[in-house]
């Protein structure tokens, strides 16, 4: 990456998309390809566009060296306390940008804004230490050759596990039919067992119903309608035993990389593992699908381990800039810091869960009404 220029300090602006001219988003995707670091659909620019079609709150925080021309660009949805463009449906997050000496300090400076609070910033080295509150590392599968082949590169436990789940296999096409995959599915009644299944989970589970919100279910439905051969889309996937639909996986996609957004299973089957079966198909379906990559998001817990072989760190926490915003702000990370031990991570559970839900609820007694909801079916955050 490059080192920008010195002479005079940056410009920067905080503008709506009608005020981005066409050099600026060339610049976007050019430094999208230069950064490896951008490599996931979430940093594409048009996924910033279309969420600006559905909420009337997103900017971009832009900045220009002495030049004119644009270092660094930074979608936010929010005002004096911003989030990342998406929050809380954008799995990762970070500046587009591909210069090195490029912060959030100094992006933010002179931005108007008073707080932003992120939650899985892709991007850390460009973070100060107080700034971050938590860590984690991200799950991918990197496909450069074959599935045989990065079947090969796997350890004794992948091999053990993938044993496992062939024998599950076999019992469920013994039980119920033969296992079948049907990639880039197009039909509504599958889209609509995948948001029944997911917010059925959700409700089991007591965490908060992200497709509760008309924009969420409107970005998913916007990016599957624009069809496979679209640049930036939403690929969905279903697993079949016989005729009777077993899992389905709803992904972003960019072309080589598809980000597995939104797993469903049919509990029916949840004795199989459907949805390990679905991934191991997908795996096999590259040269089908022209993914090299298929990212599995944050954690390495779980099935994850077993699969992962790439990784890197990401983080989640909140830069205070300034007034009223930035107090308070700073406030509660001291609080959520002390917190870690003598409250273990409860803080943290509260800031995350708030965020989420103040991200897709705009009105404030709503906000009041999902976190007293979360109380009342968990007995905890």
């Amino acid at each position: 990456m490059k080192q920008a220029a010195k002479h005079n300090l940056p410009r920067t602006l905080v503008q709506a998309l009608p005020q981005m001219s066409e050099a600026d988003w060339a610049a976007w995707s050019d430094m999208r390809a230069d950064n490896p670091d951008l490599r996931s659909p979430y940093f594409h620019p048009d996924y910033t566009r279309l969420l600006a079609e559905l909420r009337p709150d997103v900017r971009i925080v832009c900045q220009y060296d002495e030049h004119g021309s644009p270092i660094a660009f930074l979608p936010i949805q929010g005002q004096r306390f911003a989030r990342p463009v998406g929050s809380p449906m954008s799995d990762y997050q970070g500046i587009v940008t591909n210069q090195d000496d490029v912060t959030y300090d100094n992006l933010l400076a002179a931005s108007g804004i008073g707080a932003y609070h992120y939650s899985c910033a892709t991007d850390t080295a460009r973070l100060r230490a107080p700034q971050i509150l938590a860590t984690n590392e991200t799950a991918a599968i990197d496909i450069l050759t074959t599935a045989e082949d990065w079947r090969k590169d796997r350890d004794g436990s992948y091999r053990r596990h993938l044993k496992s789940n062939r024998r599950r296999t076999r019992k469920a096409e013994d039980s119920v039919g033969p296992k079948r995959i049907v990639l880039f599915s197009r039909d509504i009644d599958v889209y609509a067992s995948l948001l029944k299944w997911k917010r059925e989970k959700f409700a089991q589970t007591g965490k908060y119903d992200v497709l509760s919100a008309d924009w969420t279910q409107g970005l998913i439905r916007s990016l599957w309608e624009r069809g496979a051969k679209a640049e930036l889309r939403c690929d969905m996937h279903a697993l079949y035993f016989g005729d009777q639909l077993a899992a389905i996986d709803l992904g972003l996609s960019d072309g080589d990389v598809f980000h597995s957004w939104m797993v469903a299973y049919n509990d029916e089957f949840s004795e199989y593992a459907p949805g390990i079966q679905l991934l191991e198909g997908l795996i096999d379906a590259t040269p089908e699908t022209g993914y090299r990559r298929i990212d599995m998001g944050e954690g390495l817990d779980g099935y994850k381990r077993h699969y992962a072989s790439a990784s890197r760190e990401v983080a989640s926490g909140l830069v205070a800039v300034s007034g009223v915003a930035g107090r308070l702000s700073r406030i509660y990370a001291a609080t959520e810091r002390w917190g870690v031990g003598p409250l273990k991570d409860a803080p943290g559970k509260l800031r995350r869960r708030y965020s989420q839900i103040a991200a897709c609820e705009d009105d404030p007694g709503g906000r009041v009404r999902h976190m007293i909801s979360a109380f009342g079916k968990t007995g905890r955050v």
